[in-house]
């Protein structure tokens, strides 16, 4: 079969601390060896990849990247909705796009040998992803949107370069789990609304987030809904108990637990926000002064309120 051209190449040089810059070159190397043509898309930034991507999105017949889920993220802002097929090489901290998408972790010849073979076969995977609209504006995201405690986690953790890989996620959830309390939520799922105060409302496209913690067990991202996990509000011993049940499933067992599966998810504070608080991480206080930031793939989508919507199978993904 002959060779598809040209393949877009995303590398975050600074991923999985300096493990990106191997494995980018690596993955550069083996395309051309393959008999891809590889157009080099790495830039120094997130906001300047994002150009570079979507300079190439267009005419590329795939965008590869390597890199974390922040990276994934932005190539998911230029293919989502476009025949252009997203292909992942995971080298960052979390990987939990990659992890809910059954794709290899920590063996980018294994993912690139994997890239090749679908490019020459043109096949890929059809997988749904979730468009948001908010007062800033509409995103994509692949994996889970995070909108509680779980999103002062996320920016808590992205704020720290130290411990590597999924422990700072533990670390920066044990110091927010002891210091955050509810949020009270107006949630409405394909029409039907829930007000409650909630420890999180994570909307979830697929399984996982926070480097493993695998939120939402059922979620499957070819279904065409979102599980939406609602964690009602905690002690705070309470809540740390529950927390040490997430990397297995387990947390589904607790009463204070629910699921719901809905295509469309709108989210709203119930409660005025309060006075902007000082710069700098974390940037809310859930129960304090001010409402989290949503997080999705780990990335800051605006603010509440804000509405998810699956799209199914807008996303092609090499496999």
């Amino acid at each position: 079969m002959s060779t598809p051209g040209p393949v877009g190449l995303l590398v975050n040089p600074t991923a999985g601390r300096g493990a990106g810059f191997a494995a980018g070159a690596r993955v550069r190397a083996e395309l051309r060896r393959l008999g891809h043509a590889v157009t080099e898309l790495s830039a120094p930034d997130l906001p300047a990849a994002r150009r570079a991507a979507r300079d190439a999105a267009g005419e590329a017949a795939a965008l590869v990247v390597v890199g974390g889920d922040g990276l994934v993220h932005a190539a998911v802002q230029e293919v989502a909705g476009t025949r252009t097929a997203l292909g992942i090489v995971p080298a960052g901290t979390g990987n939990d796009i990659a992890r809910g998408l059954d794709l290899p972790l920590g063996d980018p010849a294994t993912s690139v040998a994997a890239l090749s073979a679908a490019l020459r076969e043109s096949r890929h995977r059809t997988v749904d992803a979730v468009r948001v609209h908010s007062a800033h504006g509409q995103r994509w995201y692949a994996s889970i949107l995070a909108s509680g405690v779980d999103a002062l986690v996320n920016e808590r953790a992205n704020s720290w370069r130290w411990p590597p890989g999924p422990a700072r996620y533990t670390l920066a959830a044990l110091r927010e789990l002891a210091l955050v309390r509810g949020v009270a939520l107006r949630i409405e799922l394909d029409g039907r609304v829930l007000q409650r105060r909630v420890l999180l409302a994570a909307v979830a496209n697929t399984r996982c987030y926070g480097g493993g913690l695998t939120m939402a067990p059922h979620a499957d991202p070819t279904d065409g809904l979102l599980d939406v996990v609602v964690v009602d509000e905690l002690p705070t011993a309470a809540a740390l108990r529950l927390f040490t049940r997430l990397r297995s499933g387990d947390h589904l067992r607790s009463p204070a637990v629910q699921v719901h599966r809905a295509r469309t998810v709108r989210l709203e504070p119930l409660e005025p926000p309060g006075p902007p608080g000082p710069p700098g991480p974390p940037a809310a206080r859930a129960g304090g002064a001010r409402l989290p930031r949503p997080h999705a793939d780990g990335e800051p989508v605006g603010s509440l309120p804000l509405t998810c919507e699956v799209v199914p199978a807008a996303l092609h993904v090499l496999a």
